[in-house]
């Protein structure tokens, strides 16, 4: 893929009951070579690689160091109450990080919403631009999370909406 100029990403999402943290560890470090482009918590971090750091920009260079990453993009989420979350996420690239908006989200159903965030961050960086695929991650996501089902069924329009507007007001 690198010969061929195409960039790759990973989504470390690991899965406790898919796989032990050894086995993980190892074959992410092997896949780790080719990838340009990473898409993670801290807490994958920590589970998968061993990279901790005393916050998530500290974990984000640590990574980048690690491994031949052009970008590291990690999800953040705080959880005071079960339905509902505080949602951001932030890049790191060229020992730079960006940041977006943090969206205060009532929880429907969280499955598929990493997806949606991926798909938006990517969206982006296809533009050439970072900062709009991380606000386009974050609110694809956010928007995803109010809804049922793992399939993020929303609209460019949608998401156009919320990165112009206050807030999760959506009229379907």
């Amino acid at each position: 893929a690198r010969a061929a100029g195409i960039r790759t990403s990973i989504d470390l999402n690991y899965r406790v009951k898919l796989w032990g943290q050894a086995e993980a560890g190892r074959c992410m470090t092997d896949l780790m070579q080719f990838c340009d482009v990473l898409l993670t918590t801290e807490e994958d971090l920590e589970r998968v690689f061993g990279i901790t750091g005393k916050d998530y920009e500290e974990a984000a260079a640590r990574v980048a160091e690690r491994f031949p990453l052009q970008v590291v993009a990690i999800t953040l989420r705080e959880n005071p109450l079960v339905w509902k979350n505080s949602w951001t996420a932030i890049a790191y690239q060229d020992r730079r990080v960006l940041r977006t908006r943090t969206y205060e989200v009532e929880i429907v159903d969280r499955l598929g919403a990493g997806d949606s965030f991926a798909a938006g961050l990517i969206h982006g960086l296809l533009d050439g631009d970072l900062q709009k695929g991380l606000d386009w991650g974050v609110a694809a996501s956010a928007l995803k999370h109010t809804l049922p089902g793992d399939f993020p069924w929303i609209t460019r329009a949608e998401v156009e909406a919320l990165l112009k507007g206050p807030g999760l007001r959506i009229s379907r």
